[in-house]
């Protein structure tokens, strides 16, 4: 499934052929029943795919940039009537006069709210793709965990022994180790608040970007079906911290006891999903 960067990027390609379609309504030839009606529903499903990735605080706006009010023509009216001529237009007068000929005019009722709507949208793409982005670096970060244990185990140095993971919490030193040389703000073992009459702890949060890191070693009896039950319900509880915009699920596998990482992987993450996640799993 495309990114929901991918997504918005397409709806706004959308937007710039409806706009072109809708303009010629009242600048060419007269368009037909049919196409008005045709015209109308490809803008409310546009209107419907687009609303979803509208940020909460817009989302009124949105709307009320379609259906207007009373008092105020937006773009429903121009989609019902664009074709209606205003009362004081004068035919023979043409364009000196000092008002539009439609009563809907295509400028003010839908081109100006149309914008508003895009505007929205677009918020909406830059904001995905700064925590979109972040995971993709961290999760390029972790990739190469594997090449950083491989390092410090072949070479041949007294002085600098290879770490020995044999559980989680050596895996959770190894990469706070990792997360402090890239962020400045690593907080270990931050808590959760209380959900359904227990408290969790996140392994680590990285507040100022608003991203949760949990890390899984797997095990015998840690496998694909153990691991993602556990970070399922983790997960739920996690979205309650103030702080998590993402969450990102380190699985290290260095016995290889995860038998479809990619399905896993796959089934673990979402970018349309509040908050983001991401699962990762390195061996």
């Amino acid at each position: 499934m495309p990114r929901v960067r991918e997504q918005i990027e397409a709806i706004l390609n959308e937007a710039d052929v409806l706009e072109e379609r809708l303009q010629q309504w009242q600048n060419g030839e007269e368009p037909t029943r049919p196409e008005l009606l045709d015209g109308a529903r490809s803008y409310e499903k546009w209107f419907a795919r687009a609303r979803r990735f509208v940020p909460d605080e817009h989302v009124d706006e949105f709307k009320d940039m379609y259906e207007g009010g009373v008092w105020t023509n937006r773009i429903r009216a121009f989609l019902s009537t664009p074709l209606a001529i205003s009362p004081l237009w004068d035919e023979a007068k043409g364009t000196a006069q000092p008002f539009p000929k439609y009563t809907n005019p295509f400028q003010t009722t839908f081109k100006e709210n149309f914008d508003r709507q895009r505007a929205a949208l677009t918020m909406a793409m830059d904001a995905e793709a700064g925590i979109v982005g972040l995971l993709d670096e961290l999760t390029d970060l972790f990739k190469r965990f594997p090449d950083y244990l491989a390092v410090l185990s072949t070479q041949q140095n007294e002085n600098v022994r290879a770490p020995s993971i044999e559980n989680e919490r050596d895996l959770q030193v190894i990469v706070e180790a990792i997360l402090r040389l890239h962020y400045d703000d690593v907080r270990p073992e931050d808590y959760v608040p209380e959900y359904a009459g227990g408290r969790s702890r996140i392994d680590f949060l990285l507040r100022e970007a608003g991203v949760v890191i949990e890390t899984k070693m797997t095990r015998p009896r840690l496998r694909d079906r153990e691991v993602g039950e556990e970070l399922s319900i983790d997960w739920v509880r996690y979205r309650k911290h103030p702080d998590c915009r993402a969450i990102l699920a380190v699985i290290y596998d260095p016995g290889r006891f995860i038998s479809n990482a990619a399905g896993l992987e796959r089934d673990l993450s979402s970018t349309r999903d509040e908050p983001v996640t991401r699962a990762l799993v390195v061996r």
